[in-house]
């Protein structure tokens, strides 16, 4: 194949450095576009803000412009800014993202809701949510089953379980029927919230309401009575499924043996084991989930030989061990001074194939770390390195910060030999300890060689370790490394 002239490599080159130019310069004109479509809402919102038909002049600009999801986080982002000063904004912000969501073609994805209770700071105003409803019902302003969806569901994003239910009750006010959907949402947040004992109250509101609870109704409810201890009525609800047309699955029985497990019940949890290891359906079958959570309570009650009874069980079912299994059992043998138990333990899982080696070994060093073993996890990590064996960038953080603790900083580079090659990933907080250390012992060569790396990387440095760094470099007359690494300061 002919080469390229050096007129051809400099033409080409050219035509990349014109295509890149004209890239940046459509994606900023896009972006331009985008604010000041966001500008004219806000305007419109700030100009209207007391007016009871704001809804209305929204839709008629849509005439004239496009709604789309960067328009509304540009919204928000201007709401964000402007409400430093005064909460109205954020009301007013609240108001078009409803507006929105309500929309035929737009409909807000789950960053949206994160985005909005963020730029509304919904967790510190939940009063939003009500003071929105009442200026609906002030105006006579139409409202549907939609609406209280997508407050639902910033109730959701936003964690705020009570401000869900008092939103679900204000339904009927505004001739609005609660569906099952509605319900689902309420009981989802409660189970996330651990508020479980709000759960039967709902339950019974539905039955009032004539609806018959669904799979995700019994799903989200046995989960929220479960993780508040109340497995007695939890397996009451596991019995109701069958007679409402609803098997239960491996998540309302994993929901039930992890509440029980939680509450130290174990002999609740292993009849659930034996009662989904008879189910026919396949869908109940007890999963890797469901035996790693037994597993767990045996080893933090100490029951290190029933745990491996439950990883025996698990195996002639089909059912592998992961990694979680893995290290949750480790992690019970180092707790309890069974390191050798660990380490075969190890040689089993590793040796069935389930688990990498390195996955395994790695889980080791965790585990050494976190009982104090720094020997026992250098000498880990050591022979994985010999035999070739890729640790973990856990297990290599972990370490990092256990050496940087003890001021051990040159013992850290037979792992930042392993960074080099590309083995591992160095957290930031660990190169902003480990350089400050280099610094603070004296060890020049080390810290100037470690400050190139981070100043080509760009990587981000802790401010409470920058200023020291920044003093010795300088002391060093490495001026221009020092303002580099000045400007990489975490803010």
């Amino acid at each position: 194949m002919a080469a390229f002239s050096p007129f051809s490599r400099r033409l080409c080159s050219e035509t990349q450095l014109l295509s890149s130019l004209l890239s940046r310069l459509l994606s900023s004109t896009a972006f331009a576009a985008i604010d000041d479509t966001a500008s004219g809402f806000w305007r419109l919102l700030r100009s209207n803000s007391g007016h009871p038909s704001l809804e209305r002049t929204l839709s008629r600009s849509l005439s004239n412009t496009k709604l789309s999801a960067p328009v509304v986080e540009s919204v928000l982002r201007q709401s964000s800014a402007a409400a430093a000063k005064d909460d109205e904004d954020r009301a007013l912000a609240l108001r078009f993202f409803v507006w929105a969501g309500l929309q035929p073609n737009h409909r807000h994805s789950a960053a949206a809701y994160v985005a909005a209770c963020d730029a509304l700071h919904l967790p510190r105003h939940p009063y939003f949510l009500s003071q929105l409803l009442d200026s609906y019902r002030a105006a006579a302003f139409p409202v549907c089953v939609k609406t209280f969806k997508i407050l639902l569901n910033l109730c959701r994003h936003g964690n705020l379980p009570d401000e869900a239910i008092a939103i679900l009750r204000r339904m009927p006010e505004f001739n609005c029927c609660p569906d099952n959907s509605s319900y689902n949402a309420v009981l989802r947040l409660l189970a996330d919230a651990g508020r479980g004992r709000a759960v039967p109250a709902l339950l019974e509101e539905m039955t009032e309401a004539g609806l018959i609870p669904d799979a995700i109704t019994y799903v989200s409810a046995v989960r929220g009575l479960s993780a508040s201890g109340q497995i007695g009525a939890a397996r009451g609800l596991h019995g109701q499924m069958r007679a409402n047309g609803c098997v239960p699955n491996v998540v309302v029985y994993s929901a039930l043996v992890d509440g029980a497990c939680a509450c130290g019940d174990l002999k609740s949890a292993m009849e659930l084991l034996v009662e989904m290891e008879r189910e026919l359906e396949a869908t109940s079958a007890p999963n890797v989930v469901t035996y790693t959570c037994l597993i767990k309570c045996l080893c933090e009650k100490g029951q290190l030989g029933d745990a491996l009874g439950i990883l025996d069980r698990m195996e002639q079912r089909g059912c592998s061990p992961n990694q979680v299994t893995v290290r949750t059992l480790v992690d019970g043998f180092c707790a309890q001074g069974h390191v050798n138990g660990a380490h075969e333990l190890i040689e089993r899982a590793a040796g069935e194939g389930a688990v990498s080696t390195a996955d395994c070994y790695s889980v080791l060093v965790v585990c050494l770390l976190r009982i104090q073993d720094m020997e026992g996890a250098e000498k880990v990590l050591g022979r994985m390195v010999e035999k070739g064996d890729r640790p973990s960038g856990l297990a290599c953080n972990a370490l990092m910060r256990e050496l940087c603790e003890r001021r051990r900083f040159v013992d850290t580079c037979r792992v930042l030999e392993m960074e080099e090659k590309g083995l591992v990933c160095i957290d930031s907080d660990v190169y902003s300890r480990l350089l400050l250390g280099f610094c603070e012992e004296g060890h020049l060569n080390e810290a100037l060689r470690l400050a190139a790396k981070v100043v080509e990387r760009e990587t981000p440095l802790q401010a409470d370790c920058v200023d020291g760094v920044v003093e010795v470099l300088s002391e060093s007359g490495e001026h221009a490394l020092a303002a580099h690494i000045m400007r990489l300061k975490q803010p």
